[in-house]
């Protein structure tokens, strides 16, 4: 039983759950839209933003300067737990998602995007308000709202949403949206391992490098958070099978992965055995 409950994550299931819960029940009520679909495309995505949510909270609230020796010890030991539990928020929304998407096989009926029902904006807008609610809460849960504001991720999203938008028509507009918060994510990343590794030392890490991890982390949160709020709102449009959400989770899972390895990816078997 012990053993059970180390893969048991209250706050993780409460985070995925809750507004797969509003969002379900809100659109089928408005407009028949199936669960099935909605643990398919959303499953993934908020578990990655939400495990990203945690991680940032934890790592950018430790202390840098000033702080003595036994506080630097007891931070480390911390990543570790914090790390699993960022794991297990991904893999709920993983589970969520193969659910979903493994149902849609039975007694499926191909979708006809024609056909597709809209929501009223009053609809989305429950929909998000509480999901929003949710977001600032898990925020102070983690560190504060401040942690969360990096002017360079900022800058990067901003410019790549208006980029789309300009070079794009209205017709495309919610599929170019999504892609762009995916573009943001992705830049913003990079140049977050690049303002990490010009702060490299030997002094393990200091202010430099945890801006690299601001930038990279929070671009990440910023552009899930863009995604997932643009993906509900598209059914007020009836344009959601045109973002292709399985294919975006992909493209989520593959950058979040790369943060991941590049960020929390522990020591080698071998490693710890030469130490």
């Amino acid at each position: 039983m012990k053993f059970l409950s180390t893969f048991v994550d209250p706050s993780s299931l409460v985070a995925i759950f809750v507004p797969l819960f509003v969002t379900c029940v809100s659109l089928w009520l408005v407009c028949k839209t199936k669960w099935n679909v909605l643990f398919r495309d959303l499953g993934v995505p908020l578990g990655l933003f939400f495990s990203v949510l945690g991680a940032t909270g934890m790592l950018l609230n430790m202390s840098v300067l000033g702080a003595t020796e036994m506080v630097r010890i007891t931070e480390a030991k911390a990543i570790g737990p914090a790390t699993a539990v960022m794991l297990l928020t991904i893999t709920y929304g993983g589970i969520v998602s193969a659910l979903g998407y493994f149902s849609t096989f039975k007694l499926s009926k191909p979708s006809n995007q024609s056909n597709q029902q809209t929501a009223s904006w009053k609809a989305i807008t429950f929909i998000l308000i509480p999901f929003l609610g949710l977001v600032l809460w898990a925020n102070v849960s983690a560190a504060d709202n401040a942690t969360y504001v990096n002017p360079v991720a900022l800058v990067v999203l901003a410019t790549t949403m208006l980029t789309a938008v300009l070079l794009s028509d209205s017709n495309h507009r919610i599929e170019v949206l999504c892609q762009a918060s995916l573009l943001s994510a992705m830049i913003s990343l990079v140049l977050g391992l690049v303002v990490l590794y010009k702060s490299l030392s030997d002094g393990g890490l200091n202010e430099g490098m945890y801006e690299g991890l601001s930038i990279a982390m929070n671009g990440l949160y910023y552009g899930l958070l863009c995604y997932i709020s643009i993906y509900i709102a598209s059914y007020k449009f009836g344009t959601t099978e045109k973002i292709n959400a399985p294919l975006m989770n992909w493209h989520w899972m593959e950058v979040t992965g790369f943060l991941i390895f590049m960020f929390f990816a522990p020591e080698t078997l071998r490693e710890s055995l030469l130490h």
